[in-house]
């Protein structure tokens, strides 16, 4: 802070690399790139990342990763977010079903907890 004004932070940027190509026939240019993603697995990306995209269910999930590694009850997340039991549930059944969490009946209760291996995929990619 210097005269009372905020100094922000200067993150260094690289331009990309813009290197010549030769044109086609057509004349459009080969591309550098290719996916290195199949479409199965493309799809398996999607999903968690859809399910993800949700605010709430990303703050079920945090809120699951914090306690583990104890499960935690349906019951005890419902005060944590202003919704109905059944909303809750229906979030955590599109988590359980992307593969992000899973869950264990006890009794009458069920109770979730983060999938090993669960958001491996998708880290692994934004790696």
């Amino acid at each position: 802070m210097l005269n009372g004004s905020v100094k922000l932070a200067t993150v260094p940027t690289t331009a990309p690399v813009l290197t010549p190509r030769r044109r086609q026939p057509a004349g459009c240019q080969a591309t550098a790139a290719q996916p290195q993603v199949d479409a199965a697995q493309a799809s398996e990306l999607a999903a968690t990342a859809k399910a993800l995209g949700d605010p709430t269910r990303l703050r079920i999930v945090d809120a699951i990763r914090h306690a583990a590694p104890e499960a935690v009850c349906q019951c005890e997340l419902v005060p944590l977010f202003e919704m109905s039991q059944p909303a809750l549930a229906k979030h955590l059944k599109v988590l359980v079903g992307a593969g992000i969490l899973a869950s264990e009946r006890r009794g009458a209760w069920t109770y979730y907890y983060p999938r090993p291996g669960g958001l491996g995929g998708l880290t692994a990619w934004l790696g």
